[in-house]
């Protein structure tokens, strides 16, 4: 088990608070703007969301972003594999491809392993890893919110294995699904609060807010009923990702080998 005093300040890219009503709140940044999920980022992101789930004063978590975006960078048509044109984490690359199985299964499985409700107030566009949003059991999204996949098939002519044919096939249907995966299409707020993938939609600088509040009705509730209640929830995405994420990890790492060889 751990403590909030275990990795309150632990983190470079994360901000943790917890109120009185045992709500932690989970901001995600990246030098005091939007978050970017790169290498370093995302084993922080894994081993944060491990110590959050193992932590026993939460009853509530919030996740929620800084600026303008939720998650970024979004990839260009002209970027390539992300990780191997920017200089300073070109010489890890390979060390990446290494432990991608590893880390990326693991962030996954520890966000669904958190034991309490998760509130998702998504602040601006989710350009990467929309699971991280939309795998929460409310999503506050705001107006000027969008969800896509664009860094796999589109623009980086690689198989979505890491998450996307999950959080897609479940979330939208598998005919939605595949049509949005392969031609990386953007989702957009209207469309996402639509399609059932957000329940509110909001002005940014209200979205916060909203989150907190449905956070407090929540955490009102018993300890148990919080805990029980969110196993029941997250047993259908658990047995997904358990019989899915490997495979689809293999089959994008497979794919990518094979345009190095």
């Amino acid at each position: 088990m751990t403590v909030l005093d275990d990795y309150r300040d632990k983190y470079k890219n994360f901000t943790f608070s917890r109120d009185e009503n045992g709500i932690l709140e989970m901001q995600l940044q990246t030098d005091g703007d939007s978050f970017q999920l790169l290498v370093p980022a995302h084993r922080e992101l894994t081993e944060a969301f491990r110590e959050v789930a193992l932590d026993r004063e939460n009853r509530v978590v919030l996740i929620t972003g800084t600026g303008e975006e939720f998650i970024g960078p979004r990839p260009t048509a002209d970027s390539g594999q992300i990780m191997t044109v920017i200089p300073e984490f070109s010489a890890e690359y390979s060390v990446w491809e290494q432990d991608a199985w590893t880390d990326h299964r693991e962030l996954v499985n520890a966000l669904l392993d958190i034991q309490v409700p998760v509130v998702a107030a998504v602040n601006g566009p989710a350009r990467r890893h929309c699971e991280i949003p939309l795998f929460s059991d409310i999503i506050i999204a705001s107006d000027t919110a969008s969800f896509e996949d664009s860094g796999h098939f589109e623009f980086e002519d690689m198989a979505p294995g890491d998450g996307s044919h999950i959080w897609t096939t479940a979330l939208l249907g598998i005919n939605r699904a595949r049509a949005y995966m392969l031609t990386g299409e953007i989702i957009t707020a209207e469309e996402a609060l639509r399609w059932g993938l957000v329940k509110e939609l909001h002005p940014q600088d209200q979205v916060l807010e909203r989150a907190r509040q449905i956070a407090r009705g929540i955490a009102a509730k018993s300890d148990t009923t919080l805990r029980f209640t969110r196993a029941l929830m997250v047993q259908p995405l658990k047995k997904q990702v358990l019989e899915l994420l490997g495979l689809g990890l293999a089959y994008e790492a497979f794919g990518a080998l094979g345009k190095r060889a």
